[in-house]
């Protein structure tokens, strides 16, 4: 009689474990499906982060046009995942890298040429907007 109980547990314990077994299949399934909403949502949250700043950045290039010479205002970056900055023409291009390789694209117009190297960023940093002979110019530090 005793061995018939001691066969019962031993099946109840293996039903147990074929059960969790059965439920680490399904969340190893659903991992993947997790991350890239995960992802994703880190994208859209920098990319609304990346359009505060571009948006910041033009609201403040537009009050230096009427500011004296040598005055200047710093201004934060603080991207979540990657932000790319390029310079085309009178143009500040500011893009939000996702990690799937999909990226946004923001604008900051300058009123007149500028010279700025292209820079990725990944952590926290200053710009600076400074003017100088009439001049608008942007500084990374």
């Amino acid at each position: 009689m005793a061995f018939e109980m001691g066969g019962s547990r031993g099946q109840l314990s293996l039903e147990y474990l074929l059960l969790l077994l059965a439920a680490a299949s399904v969340f190893a399934a659903i991992l993947p499906l997790l991350s890239g909403v995960f992802s994703l949502g880190v994208f859209a949250l920098d990319s609304v982060q990346a359009g505060q700043f571009s948006s910041h950045l033009q609201e403040i290039v537009n009050e230096m046009q009427f500011q004296a010479d040598g005055s200047c205002i710093s201004l934060s970056a603080r991207p979540f995942g990657k932000w790319r900055f390029t310079q085309e023409e009178r143009a500040l291009l500011i893009y939000a890298l996702g990690p799937d390789g999909n990226e946004k694209e923001f604008t900051v117009s300058f009123p007149n040429d500028f010279a700025f190297q292209e820079k990725v960023l990944e952590s926290e940093a200053e710009f600076v907007l400074r003017r100088d002979s009439g001049r608008i110019l942007l500084e990374y530090g």
